[in-house]
């Protein structure tokens, strides 16, 4: 079975801020802080230790197709690289289907901005029920929802690793400890439909 290599953007979950402050030992660590409601990520206990913790995130990881890889081959010549790594697979953030249906029911606007998106393309989809799974208009939200978390290549010869760049780190104020919500809590409950710009997907 083939194996392929990659990197995780971390930052790429929707809300995630860079933070500082938030160990006492370590004042100065920065660490990635990711939102768990508006990326559908479930807290659960380790199934053989009660005492651990466990954060997953759906991923998806599908085959990029053979066009694209063409134009990355493409354009990496016509920039003048010859040994240029294509990648193969593509890794992105899969919301459930039971998610994506309740964000398409609270956030009617960012519905109708999917739909004026693909409209000229699929005309049928300004009449499809947001909601129902079989439907273009639900795929197209789907699809607009599930960012890029990585591109994956196949294995190639080790490379001098390049430096980190330091990017600009937020500090956190007095960091508390986690509680889980209340079994049936709305996690899209602190967002309304007045502005769809304001939502992270």
């Amino acid at each position: 079975m083939a194996s392929y290599s990659g990197n995780i953007d971390y930052l790429a979950p929707n809300g995630v801020k860079m933070l500082k402050g938030i160990d006492n030992d370590n004042p100065e660590r920065v660490y990635i802080c990711t939102p768990l409601d508006v990326n559908e990520i479930k807290l659960e206990r380790h199934p053989q230790d009660p005492n651990r913790m466990v954060a997953k995130m759906r991923v998806n990881i599908c085959p990029l197709s053979e066009n694209y890889k063409n134009v990355v081959r493409r354009s990496a010549q016509e920039r003048g690289n010859a040994n240029v790594s294509v990648p193969t697979h593509e890794m992105q953030m899969s919301f459930s289907v039971g998610y994506i249906k309740s964000v398409a029911q609270k956030f009617p606007k960012l519905v109708e901005q999917v739909k004026e998106a693909n409209k000229e393309r699929d005309p049928e989809i300004m009449g499809q029920d947001p909601t129902d799974e079989n439907t273009h208009l639900f795929k197209a939200i789907r699809q607009r929802m599930n960012k890029r978390l990585a591109m994956l290549y196949q294995p190639q010869p080790p490379q001098q690793p390049s430096p980190y760049a330091t990017p600009n780190v937020g500090v956190a104020g007095a960091a508390t400890g986690y509680v889980a919500p209340a079994e049936g809590t709305d996690p899209l409950a602190g967002f309304t439909d007045a502005d769809v710009g304001d939502l992270p997907f």
